[in-house]
C-alpha cells in the first residue's frame, strides 16, 4: 500500500533527507592522515549521538517512570541545555541558511545558494545535523554534478564505522518519517 511518502535514495541506497545547514569548503591541499582520522573520530561521535537520539523510545503518557529514569531524564535535559548554551558561545562561524539536502554513506546532493563548486572539484562538505550542536558532519567529497545550483558530490574514502552509522541514521530517520505518516499526531 502506498503511504504517500517518497523514499529518497542516492546511488540506489536509502538516504537521509532534511532541510539542514550545508557548507562547501574547497580543498586547496591534501589532508594529512592525522586530519583525516580526526574528522572520522568527530563524525563517529556526532553520528553516535544522533543515532541515540533517533533510537530514543517514545514514552506513553500513562507510563510511570522508575525514579532513576526520571532523574536521568532531568539530568539529560540540563546537560542538553548547557551544551546548547556553550555551543552558542563557542560557535563563531556565520549562520548558514538551511537547504534541502540528501545524503548517505556514498554521497550527497543539496541545493546550493551562494557557492557553486565546479564539477570535478574536491572539498569538504559540512552538514549541520542538529541545531543544538555546533559540530558538523564532515566529508571529503568530489563534485559530480552542478546544474542550476543543484549540487551532487561523491564522498571519498569514508571509514567503515562512519559509513555504518550514516546508514543506520538514514534508516532510523526513514522509519520515523514513515511511522509519523501512519500515525499523525492528533491535536
Amino acid at each position: 500500500m502506498y503511504e504517500g511518502l517518497d523514499t529518497i535514495a542516492i546511488h540506489n541506497e536509502l538516504a537521509y533527507h532534511d532541510v539542514l545547514p550545508v557548507r562547501w569548503e574547497p580543498l586547496t591541499r591534501v589532508l594529512n592522515p592525522f586530519e583525516i582520522s580526526g574528522m572520522e573520530e568527530s563524525n563517529v561521535l556526532l553520528l553516535q549521538a544522533c543515532v541515540a537520539v533517533e533510537e530514543q523510545p517514545a514514552r506513553d503518557k500513562n507510563d510511570d517512570l522508575h525514579p532513576l529514569a526520571t532523574e536521568l531524564a532531568r539530568i539529560d535535559f540540563k546537560l542538553n541545555l548547557v551544551l546548547k548554551l556553550l555551543g552558542s558561545l563557542v560557535d563563531s562561524r556565520q549562520a548558514i541558511d538551511p537547504v534541502p539536502v540528501q545524503f548517505n554513506r556514498r554521497g550527497a546532493s543539496w541545493q546550493g545558494r551562494s557557492v557553486f563548486p565546479p564539477v570535478g572539484s574536491r572539498g569538504i562538505l559540512h552538514i549541520g545535523l542538529r541545531s543544538s550542536l555546533t559540530q558538523t558532519l564532515d566529508f571529503v567529497a568530489d563534485v559530480s554534478e552542478n546544474e542550476l545550483g543543484a549540487v551532487s558530490a561523491e564522498f571519498v574514502d569514508v571509514a567503515a564505522p562512519v559509513a555504518d552509522l550514516v546508514q543506520q541514521l538514514c534508516f532510523l530517520k526513514h522509519r520515523k518519517r514513515v511511522a509519523g505518516s501512519r500515525n499523525p499526531r492528533r491535536a
